[in-house]
């Protein structure tokens, strides 16, 4: 599951609707710096997709025939942890946004976004950045649970560094440049984070410390 500039980001589209993921499979189709490896419309048939392809990103529908998006996210990261994955839902709730990123999602994103909104959205993610829009990650702060796993206390400052940069957008890569320590480097402080605050994604790491008023963020859209 390697990205690189010479190397598309792999796609899979997970979504029952059949014009939906047509239209976002053909879309994805035509970008010569994404490859779509395929579409599944349920999560029995996501998970042998996903399993098999180990795409980079996937864009995975909330409402599936067998079960909710989210079990999916779970199943699919409990098998492969690196995979970004990214919510389509025709609801925007605070509840449904605190959910996807306690299973792991990398963002969320309602399905009457443009197309091209989209496009950036998969590509964010493959750079490891957060998928949200800020009127989002406000709604999001007051609905992460809160449980005696997140000792926030423990985090570095070195630790809260990368968490505010993380959540002022910015990649692994971009990190690594800035604080002129290996890319390895800044997912070993992630991983860190992730396990002190026991939690299964970065999304949901710097909206704790951002509650807890550990790291100051800037609004963007």
């Amino acid at each position: 599951m390697t990205n690189n500039v010479s190397t598309p980001t792999s796609v899979a589209v997970i979504d029952d609707h059949i014009m939906v993921a047509e239209m976002l499979a053909l879309t994805i189709s035509k970008e010569s710096d994404l490859r779509l490896v395929g579409v599944a419309g349920n999560i029995a048939d996501a998970l042998v997709l996903v399993l098999k392809e180990q795409p980079d990103v996937v864009l995975m529908d909330y409402r599936l025939p067998d079960g909710d998006g989210i079990e999916a996210v779970k199943k699919i990261l409990d098998k492969l942890p690196e995979t970004r994955i990214v919510m389509l839902t025709g609801s925007g709730s605070a509840d449904l946004l605190a959910r996807s990123i306690e299973a792991g999602c990398v963002g969320l994103l309602s399905k009457d976004r443009p197309i091209d909104d989209v496009l950036s959205a998969v590509r964010s993610a493959a750079r490891g950045e957060l998928v949200i829009r800020s009127d989002e990650f406000s709604s999001l702060l007051g609905q992460l649970r809160k449980t005696p796993a997140q000792k926030t206390h423990l985090l570095t400052a070195r630790e809260l560094g990368v968490l505010q940069m993380l959540g002022r957008g910015h990649s692994t890569e971009v990190i690594a440049e800035e604080l002129f320590i290996s890319i390895n480097t800044v997912r070993n402080h992630i991983a860190n984070i992730l396990s002190k605050l026991g939690v299964h994604s970065k999304l949901e790491a710097v909206a704790i410390a951002a509650r807890e008023r550990l790291i100051n963020l800037v609004d963007a859209d």
